[in-house]
């Protein structure tokens, strides 16, 4: 089985949102491929996240503290929910510092270089009185997936140690849908929607995920006798398989498709035809009035040729 032309399209980028299509895929592997990335992108990216904390006062976790809102658990729950880009590899030591009557987030939190707090707006506690103050320190680690703590790291008096989501990946959701390619119809695409904490651009996430897939294939290949130099040259080829797609080539490309080539039947080809709409790009600009005038052309031909076109993103106009 042959993997040619794959090509990913980008559909749609918003800040940390993206929509990306991967096509064209034989017959079965868009569940493959979707379900193995997702996987990966949920479980196995770096990111940055609050291993440890102190909170001046507090001894454990259900120690009450004056002019707050939120118990200590809740504090704790609050801060395991911030996301951080960090660049250093060793943990880096953040601070908390708020007093009277506020509000405390994320963009409260006082970091060191090459840290920084992703949702700022995300809350952490509400002081409500004037003489309320609130001391944390936190640690910020780099890691990938999740990480639980060992329960016999719990003990220590005054130390909170959190499980750890270092993921940068937010959500990721997939649709396989059908795919063609000239009058080849049997083939696969996947549509991924990505959402980043802003650590990593969705696009990017994309690309990275790919990698680890790759790098775990070729692990396999070489643990089972394929030279190790061999394995390499195999990556570095599939690379220009792998190339991001131009929307407007994509279109271009649509617009060449013949009438004559579409999976539609021989009566409605023949008035398109005789009509003088010779490819998909001929219709771009043609309206219901124009096609139901063509020879032989009624409304079973226009519903015909209208859905063939809605699956490619082109609309008829009904005028």
């Amino acid at each position: 089985m042959e993997f040619k032309d794959i090509k990913v399209k980008i559909k749609e980028e918003d800040g940390y949102k993206g929509l990306y299509e991967i096509s064209p895929l034989p017959r079965g592997y868009g569940h493959t491929l979707a379900n193995s990335l997702r996987r990966i992108l949920l479980g196995s990216l770096g990111g940055g996240a609050v291993t440890q904390v102190k909170i001046d006062g507090v001894e454990h976790e259900y120690t009450a503290m004056d002019g707050l809102k939120e118990d200590v658990l809740e504090i704790l729950l609050n801060i395991k929910g911030l996301k951080f880009k960090i660049e250093s590899d060793e943990p880096q030591v953040c601070k908390v510092e708020a007093k009277g009557e506020k509000i405390v987030k994320g963009e409260d939190v006082k970091t060191v270089g090459g840290v920084d707090v992703m949702n700022k707006d995300a809350v952490i506690a509400h002081l409500t009185d004037k003489a309320a103050k609130l001391d944390i320190e936190m640690t910020v680690e780099k890691g990938i997936g999740y990480r639980e703590v060992e329960e016999d790291n719990r003990n220590e008096k005054g130390v909170f140690k959190l499980d750890a989501d270092f993921t940068p990946v937010v959500n990721v959701t997939y649709d396989v849908l059908q795919a063609r390619k000239g009058q080849q119809m049997n083939l696969d695409s996947v549509v991924f929607t990505l959402e980043t904490d802003g650590s990593i651009t969705p696009q990017a996430a994309l690309l990275k995920s790919s990698e680890i897939l790759q790098d775990f294939a070729g692990k396999v290949m070489a643990a089972l006798g394929v030279p190790v130099d061999e394995v390499a040259e195999r990556a570095e080829s599939s690379r220009v398989i792998d190339t991001l797609e131009d929307p407007e080539e994509v279109e271009d490309e649509l617009d060449a498709w013949k009438i004559e080539d579409l999976q539609i039947s021989k009566r409605t080809k023949t008035g398109l035809i005789s009509g003088g709409y010779k490819t998909i790009g001929d219709l771009r600009n043609a309206t219901r009035q124009s096609l139901l005038t063509l020879p032989g052309f009624g409304n079973k031909s226009f519903n015909e040729i209208y859905e063939v076109l809605k699956q490619y993103n082109i609309e008829v106009k009904n005028e």
